[in-house]
């Protein structure tokens, strides 16, 4: 491996390090607020998720138990995903992902579960009727675009996430 290609890998694996560490505080104090009660989090955090719902219209994230579907997504990433993300912050930043290769298949796997998440939840914002909604949604396209691109840097981390792991796993097949 050439110079060029270790500072290639180690920018990758410095990114995917800063993107699991991000996930660990905004799911434990934001993402967790559309499942848990309101009495739980500091008023920062809930003024916060005011201000999100009032600028996206996330109907989803307002109430996840009106959306078993969505809600099934947050169990997940609380329950599952949450673990994972200490521990890839933990890989990516110490070792990267080809001194520790037990990284990739878990990322892989991460990474295709949350991209096809977030295309349910694209379609889902684009194609629902929110007429009848109580909680605040998205009242015209334009809103619903909106709340697309709230899900969108995921979205993007994660096919790079997947794309990089499916080249790193070809490419041990290959050596």
């Amino acid at each position: 491996m050439t110079n060029s290609d270790q500072s290639e890998r180690r920018t990758m694996d410095c990114v995917f390090f800063a993107y699991f560490l991000f996930q660990i505080p905004s799911t434990l104090l934001f993402d967790t607020q559309g499942v848990y009660s309101e009495s739980l989090y500091p008023s920062m955090f809930k003024s916060l998720r005011s201000h999100y719902l009032e600028t996206y219209r996330d109907p989803f994230l307002a109430d996840a138990w009106r959306h078993p579907w969505y809600l099934s997504i947050c169990l997940v990433e609380h329950f599952i995903e949450m673990p994972f993300f200490f521990w890839a912050a933990y890989t990516y930043y110490y070792y990267g992902a080809l001194k520790k290769p037990s990284i990739i298949f878990p990322s892989i796997l991460y990474a295709a579960h949350t991209v096809s998440a977030i295309l349910g939840i694209w379609f889902m914002a684009i194609g629902a009727d929110f007429s009848q909604s109580e909680a605040m949604a998205p009242r015209n396209i334009g809103e619903r675009i909106k709340l697309c691109t709230a899900y969108a840097p995921f979205f993007i981390m994660s096919c790079l996430i997947l794309f990089d792991g499916w080249r790193l796993r070809r490419k041990q097949k290959v050596e």
